[in-house]
């Protein structure tokens, strides 16, 4: 958890899920967190790109993987410069998610120079995984039945999908590499 790279995903874009989206009320937007060095994933979601559902999100993520067992005191936590991160362009104090994420001692808000998307590339990628393995293929009842298949999903993605750009490693394998004693919970974050 050295560096986690934060951004948002309009899903109003994808064709084969716009339909659902539209039909049971299906989430509009995807919050995705991912760190750098394993490639652990962990999804939210909403109907609106805010930044309090951003800041939200970033205390719910904080929240679990403490209390699984994470150390944050050293995590640099790396977003774009959208409104849902840094508030007004014309603020002059922090945004509530830069707030959230450094109220965990030692963890730092950090955003990208504009226009420097490739500093999020692994973030990014994440999103376009999802869309083709996730988004494009299944078929959801209603948001409970999407919600839970978002879950199989990222439980999936983080436990049993080896990556190939990571020595064709899970995120799980990676991360208790790293850190041997880290439980399988910080993984399994709904």
């Amino acid at each position: 958890f050295q560096q986690i790279d934060e951004d948002t995903k309009d899903l109003v874009d994808i064709p084969e899920y716009w339909t659902q989206m539209k039909e049971k009320g299906l989430p509009k937007v995807q919050y995705s967190t991912r760190d750098v060095t394993s490639g652990l994933t962990y999804l939210g979601f909403a109907d609106d790109r805010s930044l309090t559902y951003a800041t939200l999100f970033a205390e719910y993520v904080n929240w679990h993987l403490q209390k699984a067992g994470a150390n944050l005191s050293k995590t640099v936590r790396q977003t774009d410069n959208g409104v849902e991160y840094v508030g007004s362009w014309q603020s002059k104090e922090p945004s509530a998610y830069t707030k959230a994420v450094e109220s965990v001692p030692g963890q730092v808000h950090f955003t990208i120079f504009p226009g420097a998307h490739r500093f999020q590339a692994d973030v990014e990628t994440l999103h376009n995984l999802v869309e083709m393995e996730f988004y494009e293929v299944e078929d959801f009842r209603g948001r409970t039945d999407f919600l839970n298949k978002a879950y199989s999903y990222q439980l999936f993605f983080n436990l049993i999908r080896p990556n190939s750009y990571k020595e064709n490693k899970t995120p799980w394998q990676i991360a208790r590499e790293k850190e041997p004693n880290l439980p399988i919970e910080v993984a399994k974050i709904p």
